[in-house]
């Protein structure tokens, strides 16, 4: 097969020299050698790029018909225009002797027969179909540094075992501990690798303050879709520009290559978390294909059933892989019912007993949470599979209200957050101030008059559900002196706080100035 270069190609390796490109002729612009000038020519190949200076080029086209040609200018030439039709030719408008411009585009072509051959020996791996791994071994050899292919939850598919690495980077053919490993892809996420990975173009070229090599990496796409990198460590030679271009190419035939393959991915969702999906997209609504395509999934064989929602603070995603995380909690709970849904982690969870639901949560999930700025919403727990999508959102929302209402926290349960759900419902229909008992401000008016602090008192009384007992030990008072505060406070208010309707109504007018309260704090 001919290798040819275009004229325009040609130009850009010639840029320094602000050459000027006329195209007569765009079937005969491609080139496949390059000719130094050195006498008269009459018949052209148009096959052949021809460089000569400024007086040569004016005595050859008075002869000469279609060609390509570069025509150097010299000191003592003119800047003149080169327009003469059926001629394609690029003009070199700074001076510069041909032999010069002759040797640059000699060494183009090498280059180009180079990363020909090249490109050639990584397609036939590929369609020798002896897998990945082959594929990856040969392109060791190609570039001449080793490399790894990793999917978007950082898991390495292939690697070049038999080289010697020793970078940190580097994978291992032992399982490294899952905290550490977290630790050291987090702190390659907070400095912004994957994130100008994933969002760049062209390969990227690294150098990390841990590590004593350059790393060069470039994505790999599928449906126009980022599904993993291609990472090559600078080992045993320098990269050159042409090592871009091969990694580019690489990582297309990668990408054919791992549609034939299974891979372990989390771009790739298993049956369940296409079933939960396309429930929550309200894709399947079906009573009877929900239950049946559940008891296909063996998803209803346990009577209680809960989702968790994990969601991310500002700095804790930061442009690190969702599939990666959601590797790490499926880890942690020891669970393959999890799903990536609106950039967020959905965990299901199933039991014949409550309280081993209530246990999910782990010391070392826990920990996980708190130490990466994460927060898990928890929904009731419930047994019917058609109400998956009204379980998911009361997760989120457990999230949403208490990040607002308990910041401190990092689990929230939906059932501690519903009466404030059911306030935020109302709050859209009314005014929520209207149904407050209005004795509650008449005791913050007695307590700002008279410097009392019976309103905390009468919250500390509710909390403890009357208790006289609990209240005088929160503020270490005798029983008798918690008993004739409370009485002073049933005086003042005109009130009975045996009623529990008088009860309840103070507990839920405290709640909705609590929740208006951390209202008006997120909004400023």
């Amino acid at each position: 097969m001919k290798m040819e270069i275009s004229i325009n190609e040609i130009a850009k390796i010639l840029q320094d020299y602000d050459p000027e490109v006329g195209i007569a002729d765009q079937e005969k612009a491609l080139v496949s050698n390059v000719v130094l000038v050195d006498d008269g020519i009459k018949n052209l190949n148009p096959d052949l790029l021809y460089i000569c200076d400024s007086r040569q080029f004016r005595e050859i086209i008075k002869t000469a018909g279609a060609g390509n040609f570069l025509i150097c200018r010299s000191q003592q030439d003119p800047l003149i225009g080169c327009d003469k039709e059926k001629l394609n030719r690029i003009f070199l408008k700074i001076p510069v002797a041909c032999e010069v411009v002759y040797e640059k585009i000699r060494a183009a072509f090498l280059n180009k027969r180079i990363l020909t051959r090249k490109k050639n020996e990584l397609m036939a791996a590929h369609l020798s179909c002896r897998g990945l791994q082959h594929i990856i071994d040969v392109a060791y050899e190609v570039l001449g540094n080793p490399m790894f292919v990793s999917d978007l939850g950082y898991n390495i598919l292939a690697f070049n075992k038999n080289a010697d690495v020793g970078d940190p980077s580097w994978p291992t053919a032992s399982r490294e501990a899952e905290l550490e490993a977290y630790e050291r892809i987090k702190k390659l996420n907070d400095c912004g690798v994957f994130k100008r990975l994933y969002e760049s173009l062209e390969p990227c070229i690294e150098n990390f303050d841990y590590s004593p090599t350059r790393w060069m990496a470039n994505k790999i796409v599928i449906k126009e879709k980022n599904i993993g990198h291609i990472a090559v460590v600078e080992l045993h030679k320098p990269f050159v520009d042409m090592d871009l271009v091969l990694l580019q190419f690489l990582c297309e035939i990668v990408a054919s290559e791992l549609q034939k393959e299974t891979i372990s991915s989390g771009h790739f969702n298993n049956d369940f978390e296409h079933f939960l999906i396309d429930v929550l997209d309200q894709k399947i609504t079906k009573p009877e294909t929900i239950h049946k395509q559940g008891q296909k999934l063996k998803l209803n064989q346990q009577k209680y059933l809960l989702l968790a929602t994990i969601s991310f603070g500002k700095n804790a995603q930061n442009g690190m892989s969702l599939s990666y995380l959601k590797g790490i909690v499926k880890r942690l709970l020891r669970t393959e019912k999890i799903i990536l849904y609106q950039n967020k982690i959905t965990v299901f969870l199933a039991s014949d007993k409550k309280a081993e639901l209530s246990e999910i949560v782990k010391p070392r999930f826990r920990d996980f949470l708190e130490t990466n700025e994460m927060n898990v919403g928890i929904s009731q727990h419930f047994d019917d599979l058609t109400q998956l999508s009204k379980y998911y959102l009361q997760s989120v929302k457990a999230v949403e209200l208490g990040i607002t209402l308990t910041p401190k926290e990092k689990i929230f349960y939906y059932q501690n957050y519903a009466i404030y759900h059911l306030l935020e419902t109302a709050g859209t229909l009314s005014n929520l101030k209207d149904f407050c008992n209005p004795v509650l401000m008449e005791l913050l008016a007695y307590d700002k008059q008279y410097k009392t602090d019976y309103y905390h008192n009468l919250l500390i009384y509710l909390n403890n559900d009357g208790n006289v007992t609990k209240s005088a030990e929160y503020f270490q008072i005798h029983r008798n002196s918690m008993k004739y505060r409370i009485k002073k406070i049933e005086e003042i208010l005109s009130i009975s706080l045996s009623d529990m309707e008088t009860k309840f109504s103070l507990v839920l007018s405290d709640k909705i100035i609590s929740f208006l309260a951390e209202q008006n704090v997120s909004a400023n």
